[in-house]
């Protein structure tokens, strides 16, 4: 058995409280984290630490070596409502679908999503849900905050790199058309409901911004809640200028990263900008030939990702992981899959 069909096993959690709300319960929040625990403490205290707290909080542990499941195990009598789902490093595409997919299971009506670096303000989760259902939006996201200024966006949006510029930016509360997914994203299920699941087989880079333009183009609404905050660490993929700005810019990367990017943006032009297929060649033609002084191996990497993604070919391994299941019981925590960085099949 490939590590990318290594069983997942989940710790099964608390039955739903029941409340009164004025918005669709379910809530399930999912976290996906891989060898980040120190980060992990602190993203889980604060989605626990919420008024109100969601039902039923998932997280899933993607392969991670460093303690996480141990530690998880021990959550049980602090988080009765706390599921641990453990399976191979599939990417945080592969974390993803699975997080959904259990989510979905579990009856959710609103599926609150981030990372285990991202760090939810108290109230953010009311915001996002008081907003979502006043303003009948399908995808809501937080304003996102950069971990080492808060007055700074994690990333930018709309054009906006300030967080109070941003707001300003809002009608009644919310700034349409505008999301950064997942990071502390609120989704309805009626999302999955109408377009599926995310593309697990993209792995890493790209994925959310797929799974954005796939809702957009379904007529799904989204928007950011400008007075929901969730802190991340500041966006750090560097962008190069080409021809003094002329072409725009290329995105630099770490050489392992690149094919999922190139796979990703191939798959994402053909399917949803294909205007931008042409730019694309030309741009990454001349930053391998002219700024990285004719690097031939790198050249033919990037056109035979981005071929492979136009033509939505992509490695088996990617695609073999297995779907989503929630057994009667499962032992709290179960042996690691081995560590993996990335599929060996790239």
């Amino acid at each position: 058995m490939s590590e990318a069909q290594t069983p997942r096993t989940l710790d099964t959690g608390a039955q739903e409280r029941p409340r009164e709300t004025p918005w669709e319960t379910p809530v399930v929040a999912v976290v996906v984290t891989h060898n980040r625990l120190a980060l992990l403490k602190t993203c889980l205290a604060a989605i626990h630490g919420q008024e109100p707290r969601p039902d039923r909080i998932v997280v899933v542990d993607n392969g991670s070596s460093d303690g996480t499941a141990e530690w998880l195990a021990e959550q049980r009598a602090v988080i009765p409502e706390l599921l641990v789902v453990r399976q191979a490093n599939i990417g945080s595409a592969g974390a993803y679908h699975t997080a959904f997919a259990t989510a979905l299971e579990l009856g959710a009506r609103w599926i609150w999503s981030t990372d285990d670096d991202g760090i939810p303000a108290p109230g953010a989760l009311a915001e996002l849900l008081h907003q979502g259902e006043r303003h009948d939006l399908d995808l809501v996201g937080p304003t996102v905050v950069a971990a080492e200024d808060r007055g700074d966006l994690a990333f930018t949006m709309q054009g906006f790199t300030k967080a109070d510029a941003f707001a300003a930016a809002a009608q009644d509360g919310i700034v349409p058309g505008t999301i950064a997914l997942f990071n502390g994203t609120l989704l309805r299920r009626r999302v999955f409901e109408r377009i599926g699941n995310i593309k697990r087989e993209m792995f890493i880079w790209g994925d959310e911004w797929e799974f954005t333009l796939r809702a957009r183009r379904a007529g799904l609404r989204d928007g950011t809640a400008v007075h929901a905050l969730h802190v991340h660490p500041r966006n750090r993929r560097t962008q190069r200028p080409l021809a003094g700005g002329f072409l725009g810019t290329v995105e630099e990367m770490p050489e392992n990263r690149a094919p999922y990017f190139f796979r990703n943006m191939g798959y994402i032009h053909a399917t949803y900008e294909r205007k931008s297929i042409a730019r694309m060649m030309v741009k990454y033609t001349l930053y391998y030939l002219l700024h990285r002084r004719a690097d031939m191996k790198g050249l033919r990497g990037f056109w035979t990702h981005y071929r492979a993604g136009l033509q939505n070919r992509y490695p088996q391994d990617l695609q073999a992981s297995p779907t989503a299941s929630i057994p009667a019981a499962a032992p709290a925590a179960a042996p690691a899959a081995p560590p993996q960085s990335f599929p060996k099949s790239v």
